[in-house]
């Protein structure tokens, strides 16, 4: 993950955060304008280049239906695992015929939101409770002074 941008990571991570919480409050991922054919009633969420594990970089596309990545279309309805990683930004995807898929970079974060969202209807994967640090603040200090 060293060759990537720190403000890349940064963003990717703010991004999941600020989604999970919509997610969380009811809301849904915005489609984008389609940069793939798209099925009837499909909607398309994004597209980024992923570290796809053994495979090196790859161009991911995300719908409401399916993952494109390196080649192989993964559909969501036969998702049987997410296992994501937010501080990693590593998620981890198991289909039903098998295959299994592992993908890292700094929008994987908010990928993997995606994907919950659109499987379970929630940010994150019934019973993953994920550990994410909140941003640090500066801490103030009092004055003693009176």
């Amino acid at each position: 993950m060293s060759d990537y941008d720190p403000g890349q990571l940064m963003a990717g991570f703010r991004s999941m955060s600020m989604l999970a919480g919509l997610v969380e409050r009811g809301g849904r991922p915005a489609a984008i304008s389609p940069t793939i054919p798209l099925r009837s009633g499909e909607k398309q969420y994004g597209w980024f280049p992923v570290d796809v594990t053994g495979v090196g970089r790859r161009l991911a596309v995300v719908t409401s239906e399916r993952l494109i990545l390196a080649g192989a279309e993964y559909r969501l309805r036969s998702v049987t695992s997410l296992r994501p990683r937010p501080g990693d930004f590593t998620l981890a995807l198991d289909v039903r015929d098998g295959r299994s898929v592992e993908v890292a970079g700094p929008w994987v974060p908010w990928l993997g939101v995606v994907l919950c969202a659109e499987i379970h209807g929630a940010a994150w994967p019934p019973g993953y409770a994920p550990v994410i640090p909140a941003p640090r603040r500066r801490r103030e200090l009092a004055d003693t002074r009176r």
